[in-house]
């Protein structure tokens, strides 16, 4: 997935936050907004994202693989580990264990829901405190027609007494995908959640844009811009990814 006025006296933390809120910690690269689709009993789907966010002169990168393997036709297994690298400090962060389901589906649209909790796997400086974890859920909404599709979020996430955040965070995002030509489209992605410092009354938003090519049948890459609004500092980021699907 983070405080926000305590970046000079907390880098790590504040890093930590803006890639867990602005990194596609959910979605399809480079979206952060998730969808109903699942991967179909059997089949693996791997996504290698990579992004660079700038915030008050600092600088974080971050590399967020994300495997996820079709348990039944409806029901997805999710593992995303974390590595990241900001001043004075590299090195793995957190682990997000979830679970993503589809239950129900009709011509056009579908309901979904993603939940899990992300483990203090890493370096303490670089996510959660040692020892804790933050549960989380997502409620997935997707419509299509013809080359436009869209995706509605609705979620809350539940932070360790010990990191000093805001307990609970909610947040919602919604993304539009346009096929604009044969293996080319093109997504738009809103998002807003509760500030997690427990001071601030304010919700930041995000604004993502970006493009998805597909390669080959089984291999996209992606690259997206976001920009936030409304957060105590203001922050962008670079998102660049691959994704590549097989059967196993």
């Amino acid at each position: 997935m983070f405080t926000r006025h305590r970046l000079r006296a907390a880098p790590a933390r504040w890093g930590a936050w803006l890639l867990l809120c602005g990194s596609p910690a959910w979605a399809a690269h480079p979206l952060q907004t998730e969808d109903t689709g699942t991967q179909g009993q059997g089949n693996v789907e791997i996504e290698k994202g990579l992004s660079w966010t700038r915030s008050a002169g600092t600088t974080v990168f971050a590399f967020q693989p994300q495997l996820s393997y079709g348990l039944t036709p409806a029901l997805d297994l999710i593992v995303q580990p974390s590595w990241q690298r900001q001043p004075g400090v590299r090195g793995f962060g957190d682990t997000a264990l979830d679970a993503k389901w589809r239950f129900f589906a009709v011509p056009g649209w579908s309901l979904g829901l993603r939940a899990g909790a992300s483990v203090s796997s890493g370096d303490a400086r670089l996510g959660l405190p040692r020892g804790t974890l933050q549960p989380h859920g997502l409620l997935v909404a997707t419509v299509s027609d013809g080359p436009w599709t869209l995706h509605a979020n609705l979620g809350l996430d539940r932070n360790p007494a010990a990191s000093g955040l805001r307990r609970h965070v909610a947040h919602a995002s919604a993304a539009v995908v346009w096929a604009a030509a044969d293996g080319l489209a093109w997504t738009l992605d809103v998002g807003t959640s509760s500030d997690p410092d427990p001071a601030r009354r304010a919700w930041p938003a995000t604004l993502l844009t970006g493009f998805i090519y597909t390669l080959t049948p089984h291999l996209d890459a992606d690259l997206g811009y976001q920009r936030s609004a409304n957060a105590r500092p203001a922050s962008r980021q670079w998102l660049l990814g691959l994704t590549y699907r097989f059967s196993t």
